[in-house]
């Protein structure tokens, strides 16, 4: 007999910050055969906020094999792929949920990073100006997400500290001090 409790207790855990007990009870609940969709995209994000990115990536992908439209799914892989530093399938991602869901600051943000380490300022400077456009506490939530990682992010930083360069005519001067007080 299925014990449905598995990924009801999986969820609890993970809401009340437990977030290795909620992974452990996650992969139960994928074992007793509960819904694959749901319990990857739980189990994925707590591995995230663990700083566990492959095994996200791996979660998040095993969601797309199952419903390639998951716009979710697509999000939260894209966030993995820049802390992995696989920036061009980050912005195949991150753009792919942003189509569907243009109200994600952090996909603006994490995608504005990607396009900053591949070299291309213009639209790293465009999703940066976009995603300083939304609050303070949600830009804050990107921290959690990638959590105390060394920062991949050497091109953006170098970037922000060239002086009279093309860069500091495209960002906003806010999107500028928020870029800098993430990074």
């Amino acid at each position: 007999m299925k014990d449905r409790n598995y990924l009801q207790n999986a969820k609890i855990f993970f809401a009340s910050g437990q977030l290795e007990k909620s992974i452990e009870y996650f992969t139960l609940a994928e074992k007793e055969g509960d819904d694959i969709v749901d319990v990857c995209l739980s189990r994925g994000a707590a591995a995230m906020a663990l700083g566990r990115y492959a095994a996200a990536e791996m979660d998040f992908t095993r969601v797309l094999v199952e419903d390639e439209e998951n716009e979710r799914a697509h999000y939260f892989r894209g966030v993995a792929f820049v802390a992995l530093g696989k920036y061009e399938k980050a912005i195949n991602d991150l753009t792919f949920s942003l189509i569907r869901n243009n109200n994600r600051g952090i996909a603006h943000l994490a995608r504005g990073l990607a396009y900053s380490e591949l070299g291309n300022e213009k639209d790293a400077a465009l999703d940066f100006n976009t995603a300083s456009a939304f609050s303070d506490a949600e830009l804050q939530s990107f921290k959690k997400l990638f959590g105390d990682i060394p920062s991949p992010f050497n091109n953006s930083k170098a970037l922000l500290a060239k002086e009279n360069a093309p860069w500091n005519n495209l960002l906003s001067s806010e999107a500028a001090r928020k870029l800098s007080n993430l990074l």
